[in-house]
């Protein structure tokens, strides 16, 4: 009788079926023999076995039924090698149908299935781990955006609630035909703070600031108290140190940086002698 080839049937792709658990009972009991005689066998089911089990240990991932199945059903298939068994394997009567040359074909079929199945899922996963990173930073953004917010609406309280001594000065429209607000001033006499408020001014333009004046008494012209940031006003009150006494305010279009006199008035207000508060 001729010797066994091991390397032969290790070449076979039975062991791969072994594993996959792909083999009848009969089967499964005919290579679990020959891996009990034969040292080689049973390390070669235990490297196919560690090389699977690698797969989960690794990326943590289990392949889903159908990879297996669906390769399995397109390999069996395959047209069978109609060439007359080696003499050598007649005591391995148990062999598997389906131990033909195209086995190891299929084993390594199966492994690209499954590598090329764990990359998608580590794409995808990785998609999903930078759209929630985004939307974190996206969250964290709000947040200090929030902070700033509760901040400064703590500081115009202070401004306009807080503060002893705050006279509010209305200053309307010197249109004749709408005399509505068009801000209000918050007159502090004892710190000399003018606070001003935005009720109804349009967006002065290209070029252009809203200014703030005041009237002193015993100077004929109206004292600037200084040149309006329109981007700051639409944030809330802005506040501006003025050591003189005002009697009235106005406010009036200039272009930017403002002028030594005001050219175009949009609104004054009522004297302050006249306001209680």
């Amino acid at each position: 009788m001729e010797q066994f080839n091991i390397q032969e049937y290790l070449d076979s792709g039975v062991i791969e079926l072994y594993v996959f658990d792909q083999l009848s009972e009969a089967e499964r009991e005919a290579v679990e023999k020959l891996a009990a005689q034969y040292p080689e066998i049973q390390n070669e089911i235990a490297e196919v076995e560690n090389a699977m089990g690698a797969y989960h240990t690794m990326e943590g991932l289990t392949p889903p039924d159908y990879i297996l199945s669906n390769i399995l059903a397109e390999t069996a298939a395959l047209p069978a090698i109609t060439t007359a068994p080696d003499p050598s394997l007649k005591e391995v009567k148990a062999l598997p149908r389906k131990s033909v040359a195209w086995l190891p074909i299929a084993a390594a079929v199966v492994g690209l299935a499954l590598a090329g199945w764990m990359f998608m899922e580590k794409q995808t996963a990785q998609l999903n781990a930078d759209k929630l990173q985004q939307e974190l930073w996206a969250l964290r953004s709000k947040e200090q955006d929030c902070a700033k917010d509760l901040a400064f609406a703590d500081k115009q309280l202070t401004i306009l609630r807080q503060q002893e001594g705050n006279k509010r000065v209305v200053v309307k429209n010197i249109d004749a035909t709408k005399k509505q607000p068009i801000a209000a001033v918050y007159w502090n006499q004892s710190q000399r703070f003018a606070h001003l408020d935005l009720i109804d001014l349009s967006y002065p333009g290209s070029g252009k600031q809203y200014q703030l004046w005041a009237f002193v008494e015993g100077q004929a012209a109206p004292v600037s108290i200084g040149v309006v940031s329109w981007e700051d006003i639409q944030k809330g009150v802005i506040s501006f140190k003025f050591d003189q006494k005002p009697a009235a305010f106005a406010i009036s279009l200039e272009r930017f940086g403002g002028s030594p006199t005001p050219t175009d008035v949009r609104g004054a207000s009522a004297p302050l002698e006249n306001i209680k508060g």
